[in-house]
């Protein structure tokens, strides 16, 4: 069974880390790049739920407020990129509450 809402932030996952590969961010933390391949070569999905949250929970740490990607998308100046990151924000709370946390 598909799970939009898994796919969905996925996706957004896998913009997130495009965004910091072609604006030269200088390093990717390993949790999120890490979740972006994992959607990419469709292994996230084979993941029971609790090794999704802990996972989510490492790339929000390392996404969210006050991290540096955080910091990063504040200073940014464009304004697409920044609706994507608030976008991307969402997702990731919409998808951590339906992992049940």
């Amino acid at each position: 069974m598909k799970n939009e809402m898994e796919d969905n932030f996925g996706h957004a996952l896998q913009l997130l880390v495009t965004h910091l590969i072609k604006n030269a961010y200088r390093q990717i933390p390993q949790p999120v790049l890490q979740g972006a391949l994992d959607f990419e070569n469709f292994s996230w999905g084979r993941q029971d739920a609790a090794a999704k949250l802990a996972r989510l929970r490492e790339i929000e740490e390392q996404t969210a407020a006050p991290s540096d990607i955080h910091r990063h998308f504040e200073a940014y100046p464009h304004p697409y990129s920044k609706k994507s990151y608030a976008h991307f924000l969402s997702l990731l709370n919409l998808y951590r509450e339906s992992l049940g946390a």
